[in-house]
């Protein structure tokens, strides 16, 4: 489920940064290229957020729309791609609220037992640790998806950023406009609450592997 951490190299940085200001200065193959570039990471956020192929193609459409018209209001403060990311989460927001999507699970019901800096306090069996053994069919990664489904709203969107994406703490702070101990300690609770959510499920799964 979690990704490899995404670094982007030296040349891939500069290379961005000249297509923008390709683009900025008029140049519509830029565009295009920057296009290619973050197709594919606006629609897998966004799908991954409203679980609905046409809302995700909706918010695609509309986010490279507003990078090509509001191209010249980048001003290079933050990472280019940080800008992609949260243009991404904002037009993915209006789409679920137009949609009327209520996400009001509230992690404290879930997950009593928190202490003063936001960490859980009990202990809970690891079961991510041996994920990379299990077989992941279909319906193991439907019951992952649900699990994912049912968090947050502010702890979903830092797990899929740091854990789907791949992205680093700092990014994803970065993105969100959140200190890095807050991206650590939402993360913390993202990944625990899925750990107790599906830790039932991977027990069962060991004992039916042991048998055969």
């Amino acid at each position: 489920m979690r990704t490899m951490s995404f670094t982007e190299p030296k040349e891939s940085k500069e290379i961005e940064e000249s297509l923008v200001r390709e683009l900025q200065a008029g140049n519509a193959d830029a565009f295009e290229k920057i296009a290619e570039l973050y197709q594919k990471k606006i629609y897998a956020l966004s799908f991954n957020l409203t679980r609905n192929t046409m809302d995700a193609q909706d918010v695609t459409q509309d986010v490279l729309l507003t990078l090509f018209r509001k191209i010249n209001t980048f001003q290079g403060k933050s990472a280019f791609s940080s800008w992609v990311y949260r243009i991404t989460l904002n037009a993915t927001y209006m789409k679920l609220r137009s949609r009327k999507k209520e996400l009001t699970v509230s992690i404290e019901e879930l997950l009593p037992s928190f202490n003063g800096g936001g960490f859980q306090q009990e202990k809970i069996q690891d079961w991510s640790e041996n994920t990379e053994s299990l077989m992941f069919t279909n319906e193991t990664r439907e019951i992952i998806q649900k699990a994912v489904d049912q968090l947050p709203e502010k702890e979903k969107v830092v797990f899929l950023l740091r854990d789907v994406e791949g992205l680093s703490t700092e990014k994803v702070g970065e993105i969100l406009d959140l200190t890095v101990p807050a991206v650590k300690s939402r993360l913390h609770r993202a990944r625990l609450f899925l750990r107790k959510k599906l830790s039932n499920f991977f027990e069962e799964y060991s004992r039916e592997e042991k048998k055969k």
